[in-house]
C-alpha cells in the first residue's frame, strides 16, 4: 500500500513543436532542481521521469500532498519572464492503493488510477481520488473541491474525485463562467471531397457561437486536428475546451447520413448523440437545418452537464456562477417550494457577485412565475419584485440572449408592455436563433397581443428545437390558450390536457381548463377542473386570479375570466 503521484506537463505537444530543444533543457532543470529534491526531502521516491512527466511514491499521503503542493508552487514561480503560453505547468494525480514492485519500477491499478486522475487535474493543480482525499482531509489546510464521479479509460468503475487549483467547472483553464466547446472536423465517408463536411462544421460552429452561455473554440484551432485520431480528453486539454463535438458524414448518391456526438472533455463520456438522414438536394438548406438542430440540442445538454458540475460543489463553496446554474432544476420544476428555492439560490448568487446580471434576470422570471402561478399570497409584491429585477438586469444584459429571454418573460408575465418584451425577444433570437425558450416566450408574447397564428408558429419552432424541453408543457398550454382566444374551445381543452400530462402537478393550468370547459358548455368537465383547482388553491377567487395572472388575461381577454365565473370561481 502506497501513495502515488503521477504528473504530466500540460500542452506538451504544443510546447515541443514550438521549442523542442528549449523545453527538454528546461525539464531537465526541473527534475534536478525541483522534483527530485522535494520528493526526497519528504521521504518519497521518484520512480521515474518520462519525457513529459514523472511518477513518485510516498509512504505518507499527507507528505505526498504537501510535496505535490510544493512542486506546483515552485513551478508557479519559474519562467515568470515568459509569456503564459510558454510557461511549463504540471497536472498531478494522486491515489492511495496497492502496487507491485519490480526492480525499481511499480505497477498496478493504483498507478493507472493516478495517471488517469492526472489527466483530469487542473493545469497547475492536483486531482485526488476518494482514497487519497480521505487520508488527507482535515490534515492539510487546503480547499478540496468535489467534481463527482468520473469514468476513466481502462478503469471499470467510476472514480470519485476532488481537485485543488482551478474551480472544478474550469479544469481546463477556460473561463469558469463560460463553458468552452470545440466542433471537431467531421469525417466524410463515401466522397472524395470534404467541402460538404467542412460546411456542416462551419455552420454548427457558427450556430453555437450565438449561444450566450457557451464559448466556442475557433474553427482554425479545431482543424489543426484534422486527419488525426485523438482522444476527446486530449483535445480538451490541448484546446482548453470542456466539451467536444464530433461527427461523421456518409454519402450515397443523393442520400446523406450525418451522425453527431457531444462528449465531455473532462470524463470522455458521451452526453448526447443524434443521427440525421436526408437528401442532398439544396446543399445550403441542408447545412442550415442540421446546424440548427444540432445547436438546439447541444445547448441544453451542456447546460445539464454544467448544472451537474455546479451541484457537485459543496453549497458553501459555490461561486455566483455555480449558484446560478444550481438554481435551474428548481426553477423549471414548477412547484411552489422549488421556485422559492430557485429564488434563494439566485439571491445568494447576487450577494456573491452583485454584478452578475444573469442571476438577476433569472430571478425576475422566477418572481414572475411566483405571481402568475398563484404561489404567492402577495402576488402584486411578486410582480413588483419581478419588474424590479428585470429593470436592473436589462441595464447589463447586453448581448446575453438567455438573460434577454428571462427579462422579456418577466416583463410579459407581469405587465402590458408586450411591444418592449417582444423587442427583447427579437434581439435574443437574433443573437441565438436556436433558443427554444426564446421561441416559447415569443409564442406567449404573440398570444398576449392576440396574434394567434404567429404565436402558434413560435410554439412549433420551440418544440422542434427542443422536443424534450422542461417547458414542453408550457408550450402546450400556450397553444391551448391561443385556441381558446379564438373560440376553438374543444381544441384548447385537448391541448391543456396534453400539457397537464407533460407536466403532472402543474395545477395552476386547471384554471385554463375550467374556463375553456365552461365556455364550451362542457359543464361536468368544468366542475371537475374547478374542484381540482380549489384543492390546490383553497379559497381562490376571481380577484386573486386577476392579481396573479398576466394582466393581458383580464385587460385584453375578457372571455377567459368570464369562463372562470361560469365555472363557479367566486368573485371575492
Amino acid at each position: 500500500m502506497t501513495t502515488i503521484l503521477a504528473a504530466d506537463l500540460a500542452a506538451y505537444s504544443r510546447l515541443m513543436a514550438a521549442d523542442e530543444e528549449g523545453v527538454v533543457s528546461r525539464l531537465r532543470a526541473i527534475w534536478s532542481e525541483v522534483v527530485k529534491p522535494m520528493v526526497r526531502q519528504s521521504g518519497g521516491r521518484v520512480v521515474k521521469t518520462m519525457g513529459d512527466g514523472f511518477l513518485a511514491e510516498f509512504q505518507s499521503p499527507v507528505e505526498a500532498l504537501r510535496t505535490a503542493l510544493a512542486i506546483q508552487e515552485a513551478m508557479e514561480s519559474r519562467d515568470t519572464d515568459r509569456p503564459e503560453q510558454e510557461r511549463l505547468r504540471f497536472r498531478i494525480g494522486m491515489h492511495v492503493g496497492d502496487v507491485v514492485a519490480l526492480d525499481n519500477d511499480i505497477f498496478g491499478d493504483a498507478v493507472n488510477v493516478s495517471a488517469r486522475l492526472e489527466a483530469i487535474a487542473p493545469v497547475g493543480g492536483i486531482c485526488l481520488s476518494r482514497a487519497a482525499r480521505d487520508q488527507v482531509k482535515g490534515r492539510i489546510d487546503v480547499v478540496l473541491r468535489p467534481i463527482g464521479e468520473v469514468s476513466v479509460k481502462n478503469i471499470p468503475d467510476p472514480i470519485e474525485a476532488w481537485v485543488i487549483g482551478s474551480d472544478p467547472c474550469d479544469v481546463y483553464g477556460a473561463a469558469a463562467t463560460l463553458p468552452a466547446v470545440v466542433v471537431m472536423p467531421f469525417e466524410e465517408i463515401g466522397s472524395e471531397d470534404e467541402f460538404f463536411a467542412d460546411g456542416v462544421v462551419d455552420e454548427i460552429t457558427s450556430a453555437l457561437s450565438s449561444v450566450g452561455d457557451i464559448s466556442v473554440i475557433a474553427r482554425q484551432s479545431a482543424f489543426s486536428f484534422k486527419g488525426r485520431i485523438v482522444e476527446v480528453r486530449k483535445v480538451g486539454r490541448e484546446l482548453g475546451a470542456r466539451y467536444v463535438v464530433t461527427g461523421a458524414i456518409r454519402r450515397s448518391g443523393a442520400r446523406v447520413r450525418i451522425s453527431v456526438q457531444l462528449n465531455s472533455a473532462l470524463t470522455g463520456a458521451n452526453l448526447w448523440s443524434q443521427r440525421y438522414d436526408d437528401e442532398l438536394k439544396d446543399l445550403f438548406d441542408l447545412q442550415d437545418r442540421i446546424a440548427s438542430h444540432v445547436a438546439g440540442a447541444i445547448s441544453p445538454s451542456i447546460r445539464a452537464s454544467e448544472i451537474a458540475a455546479a451541484r457537485a460543489v459543496a453549497p458553501m463553496e459555490r461561486r455566483a456562477y455555480e449558484l446560478y446554474m444550481s438554481a435551474f432544476p428548481h426553477f423549471w420544476a414548477h412547484r411552489s417550494e422549488e421556485n422559492e428555492r430557485a429564488i434563494e439560490l439566485l439571491t445568494s448568487a447576487n450577494k456573491r457577485d452583485p454584478d452578475d446580471f444573469r442571476a438577476l434576470a433569472l430571478r425576475a422570471w422566477a418572481y414572475a412565475q411566483q405571481a402568475t402561478y398563484m404561489w404567492s399570497e402577495t402576488p402584486l409584491k411578486s410582480r413588483e419584485n419581478a419588474q424590479s429585477d428585470a429593470e436592473a438586469a436589462v441595464l447589463s444584459a447586453g448581448e446575453h440572449a438567455p438573460s434577454l429571454v428571462a427579462i422579456a418573460a418577466a416583463l410579459g408575465m407581469t405587465g402590458l408592455d408586450h411591444e418592449r418584451a417582444g423587442g427583447l425577444l427579437e434581439r435574443a433570437l437574433f443573437l441565438d436563433p436556436n433558443s427554444a425558450w426564446g421561441w416559447m416566450r415569443m409564442g406567449w408574447n404573440h398570444v398576449y397581443l392576440r396574434e394567434v397564428p404567429e404565436g402558434l408558429a413560435a410554439f412549433d419552432r420551440a418544440e422542434a428545437l427542443s422536443p424534450r424541453d422542461p417547458f414542453l408543457f408550457n408550450i402546450q398550454f400556450g397553444r391551448g390558450y391561443a385556441k381558446g382566444l379564438v373560440g376553438e374551445y374543444d381544441e384548447a381543452i385537448k391541448l391543456v390536457k396534453l400539457g397537464l400530462t407533460a407536466g403532472p402537478g402543474v395545477t395552476w393550468a386547471y384554471r385554463d381548463l375550467a374556463s375553456f370547459c365552461a365556455n364550451a358548455g362542457r359543464r361536468e368537465e368544468a366542475d371537475e377542473a374547478v374542484e381540482a383547482l380549489m384543492q390546490s388553491y383553497p379559497g381562490l377567487t376571481i380577484r386573486r386570479v386577476v392579481d396573479s395572472m398576466p394582466p393581458a388575461t383580464h385587460s385584453r381577454h375578457q372571455g377567459f375570466l368570464e369562463g372562470l365565473r361560469r365555472a363557479g370561481v367566486p368573485e371575492g
